[in-house]
């Protein structure tokens, strides 16, 4: 398809916009101050485990943008006891799964895997916390694939339009610290910067562990007890992020030569788990059908129009859509939003989205 001039549209839209809740068979301990919680699952015979690290990029500066999501990256590639070629071995006979994640709130280190490998898997999970290597040719690996990924975004236009809505949004705020840094933080770390962040990480008050699947509490207890129980505490206390609140509309247009728009207005909204967050879950979604019928269905302006209630602690909502047409388009999302917020909605439409 011959590439025309369109454009992608980011703009903030200022409109007026708990408690969780577990069920009864979900536990949780508290050993040496790390809050475990825990849920048996006895249908089958898989576990999940994940580790979390607090605060995500609250906790770095600028100059050490990506640090954390690079640290758990070089952590999972060979450890004290499981060198290189017998972490890759053992993990691949039991088929266990172990994974990283950075975000804005929290990174994790997660791993899935079978009952019957449980105790093994566990004794890995734990090494890549306690003793990875960190060696130098993990870590240039690792460095190289994250700035790789990080130039290719610009050339996703919808990866793109993502970073863009971030950067417009968060100005000036503790989320504008990108999760997996830049080119120029990541060549600056060194395998010492790694060892050190992650160290000071390890600190019973910074970290949370969920554990879901088919082993006993006795078992994880004891577990959790051996691995971690000489961690020292710390003094973490939880990071108050604020609202983002703009006081006026915004809009960011950027050409590029691409086949559509892509186009995504963002507005501040509620935590989730809060009374109001959970008044927004269902309000996201009345309009984000409504926005399918009005703009895929009845009108063909788009085969992607969509709306997201986010789930960052300092949250947004947005309506998202690809379009030729994005003047046309984007009225009618507008009207669909307008709508929502002057028209009552039925109470048929109201009980069928709750349930």
């Amino acid at each position: 398809m011959k590439a025309i001039n369109k454009t992608f549209v980011v703009f903030v839209l200022v409109l007026l916009a708990g408690t969780n809740v577990f069920s009864q068979d979900v536990q949780s301990f508290d050993p040496n101050g790390l809050k475990v919680i825990f849920k048996q699952n006895t249908a089958n015979d898989i576990l999940s485990v994940n580790m979390y690290f607090k605060g995500g990029v609250v906790n770095l500066n600028e100059d050490q943008a990506g640090l954390e999501a690079l640290t758990l990256l070089v952590a999972q590639k060979a450890t004290k006891n499981y060198p290189k070629d017998k972490l890759n071995a053992t993990l691949e006979r039991m088929n266990t799964q172990i994974n990283s994640n950075a975000s804005l709130d929290y990174s994790r280190l997660s791993m899935i895997c079978v009952k019957q490998n449980f105790d093994a898997s566990w004794n890995i999970f734990v090494d890549m916390l306690l003793n990875p290597s960190f060696s130098e040719e993990d870590l240039n690996l690792e460095r190289d694939r994250l700035i790789s990924s990080i130039k290719q975004v610009n050339d996703n236009p919808d990866a793109y339009l993502r970073k863009v809505v971030i950067n417009e949004f968060y100005v000036d705020h503790p989320y504008s610290v990108p999760v997996n840094g830049t080119e120029e933080t990541l060549n600056s770390f060194t395998t010492h910067d790694l060892k050190d962040f992650m160290s000071g990480r390890l600190q019973t008050s910074e970290i949370l562990l969920v554990v879901v699947g088919n082993t006993t509490m006795a078992d994880l207890q004891q577990k959790v007890k051996d691995a971690f129980g000489n961690l020292p505490v710390g003094s973490y206390t939880k990071i108050s992020i604020q609202e983002v609140n703009h006081a006026e509309p915004s809009i960011k247009i950027i050409h590029r030569e691409l086949p559509t728009n892509y186009i995504q207005g963002s507005y501040s909204a509620p935590q989730r788990g809060t009374t109001e967050g959970y008044t927004m879950l269902i309000a996201n979604s009345i309009l984000r059908d409504r926005v399918w019928e009005e703009v895929r269905t009845k009108r063909s302006l788009s085969y992607a129009p969509s709306t997201r209630y986010v789930n960052n602690f300092s949250n947004y909502g947005a309506i998202y859509v690809t379009a030729v047409d994005p003047d046309t388009t984007i009225k009618v999302m507008i009207n669909e939003l307008e709508r929502l917020k002057n028209e009552l909605i039925s109470d048929k439409e109201l009980s069928n989205k709750i349930r």
